[in-house]
């Protein structure tokens, strides 16, 4: 809440956003959560760091959007080069992708420095760069996504068709089973590609009706107005409109798709194999909107984490292999997180609580692909184990 009061007009949007919820965490009385912060704390006090700002990690993003500007060069300075345009694309949609995690997941969780201007500096790479909002991004994740975790019509990320349409895949029991589900596990990966697509397509629609999924908008300012529709014109004209003095429509086309595809695909798979997986918890409220469990043991308990000890994979999922970290403490700035998830592991060790973790990126999408199958063909093997019986 400081942090959205210190951002000026988003104050008044949490306040709304999360009134429209109302919902209630039991607490249990457990110190779970009291003593992880206070250890976390501890360790940034002993190592005499702050918790929003690491130079390196600047320094990375710095890197990833040079590496990302060289790359879009590459697509026409190579463009009768095929081996080496296809090069400059997929590093272009790669390093894209990376740019959200990085760039724009900080930003909009305040975890880039104390400075407001800071984080609205850093923000704009996702309105100028990817054509994407920030604003409806910042709702979606950050007051949607975070306090609700996996809990169904409540959470944006794990939002499906009302019941009685039919989505692209089923995530949840509660839907209802139709046949192209059974090979969901084979088509959804493919489609994922369209993620980039889709989500600066729909905030247009966001925006027009002042509400993202369950979340109600303010109406945005001038400024916010402005950044929106700036945003999506500076990123047709760098993509599109600068690149066809050079080369041939149709090279820019097939060159930006298979940008768009693998940066899409990358992000897609990145985001789903933290939450949307069998072996976490699908939290639900009672009747009275209760949800009986503690927050900080169903961010744990939400959540799945995956090589954690890897350089690389730290650095290219923007962190989001040490996803629970990130869930507890959001704020903190994600180079910050391989130190952290030692002090939550152990401590989800002494207080009896479930630390989701497989070792692999390869376990943890086949996670997310075992999910998919096992409920897109819940319903056949139900029926065929009830007729064995």
């Amino acid at each position: 809440i400081r942090c959205f009061l210190r951002w000026g007009r988003l104050a008044v949007i949490s306040i709304t956003a999360m009134l429209t919820f109302c919902y209630t965490y039991v607490h249990l009385h457990r110190p779970f959560f009291r003593i992880l912060k206070e250890r976390v704390a501890d360790y940034f006090k002993k190592n005499n760091m702050d918790p929003k700002v690491d130079y390196w990690m600047y320094m990375r993003y710095i890197v990833f959007i040079m590496t990302a500007t060289i790359c879009w060069f590459g697509l026409m300075y190579f463009q009768n080069n095929w081996p080496m345009a296809i090069i400059s694309s997929l590093g272009f949609g790669f390093f894209s992708a990376i740019i959200a995690m990085t760039c724009t997941h900080d930003a909009c969780h305040f975890a880039v420095s104390h400075k407001p201007w800071v984080w609205q500096l850093v923000g704009c790479a996702h309105d100028f760069f990817h054509g994407a909002s920030m604003l409806t991004w910042t709702y979606q994740h950050v007051l949607g996504h975070h306090p609700f975790t996996n809990i169904d019509g409540h959470d944006p990320d794990i939002m499906t068709s009302a019941p009685e349409l039919p989505d692209f895949r089923r995530i949840k029991k509660k839907q209802r089973w139709i046949a192209y589900y059974f090979y969901q596990h084979i088509y959804c990966p493919l489609l994922y590609c369209l993620l980039g697509i889709k989500t600066r397509l729909q905030d247009f629609g966001i925006l027009y009706r002042m509400r993202n999924t369950v979340i109600a908008m303010n109406r945005p300012t001038a400024f916010q107005y402005f950044r929106f529709f700036a945003g999506k014109l500076t990123h047709v004209f760098y993509r599109f409109i600068i690149p066809l003095y050079f080369m041939p429509a149709w090279k820019l086309v097939l060159l930006n798709v298979i940008a768009e595809f693998f940066g899409s695909w990358w992000l897609a798979l990145v985001f789903q194999t933290s939450h949307v997986i069998s072996e976490v918890e699908w939290p639900q409220p009672d009747e009275n909107n209760v949800v009986h469990k503690d927050w900080a043991e169903l961010q744990v308990g939400t959540t799945q984490d995956y090589a954690t000890d890897s350089w690389f994979w730290t650095v290219f999922t923007g962190a989001l292999n040490h996803q629970t970290a990130h869930h507890l403490f959001p704020g903190v700035i994600q180079s910050h997180y391989r130190k952290i998830t030692p002090i939550v592991v152990q401590t989800c060790k002494e207080f009896g609580i479930k630390y989701n973790y497989v070792d692999t990126p390869l376990e943890a999408l086949s996670c997310h692909l075992q999910h998919l199958r096992r409920l897109g063909q819940q319903l056949i093997y139900s029926d065929n184990n009830q007729k064995d019986k």
